[in-house]
């Protein structure tokens, strides 16, 4: 018999994640470590998929959790460049395996952040409506019937 208590469905959804907790994920994940990385630690009451289901119903955090993952990206991109302006690699492998990881970063960062992606979305405001209007102005026109000459065609045939 299990008496264990499942501590995520007893507490609400407002309890689930303290602010200096959210603060502190928030904090880990912009420094570039992932949200699995994070909950490892074992510091926390909640599994990665209650904090997953959580998300899903705290719009706000959510939006949080993936602001801090996008300026993680930026991070590891910074981290990146830094080895590549400061540290000389003669080890052939290294370089191999710093490219794909760079590749893979990449990757990465074209799908999370709009910031890093070739397919950006450009907002266009245009108007799309059309104004049709009739002036009534006599004075602005030009009376062009005494230019108008009758041509009769040419029975001209060669």
């Amino acid at each position: 018999m299990n008496n264990s208590k499942n501590t995520i469905t007893t507490k609400s959804k407002s309890e689930l994640i303290t602010t200096s907790q959210a603060d502190t994920i928030c904090e880990k994940l912009t420094r570039g470590l992932t949200l699995t990385e994070i909950l490892e630690e074992k510091k926390y009451e909640f599994s990665l998929m209650s904090f997953y289901h959580f998300l899903k119903k705290n719009p706000e955090m959510n939006e949080r959790i993936t602001e801090a993952r996008k300026n993680g990206i930026q991070t590891l991109i910074d981290k990146l460049l830094q080895v590549f302006q400061y540290q000389e690699i003669e080890n052939p492998n290294q370089i191999l395996w710093i490219r794909e990881k760079t590749k893979f970063i990449t990757f990465l960062a074209n799908k999370l952040t709009d910031l890093y992606s070739d397919n950006k979305v450009q907002n266009v405001k245009t108007d799309q409506s059309i104004k049709i209007s009739w002036e009534d102005n006599q004075t602005d026109m030009i009376d062009v019937s005494e230019d108008i000459t009758d041509i009769t065609p040419s029975d001209n045939k060669d």
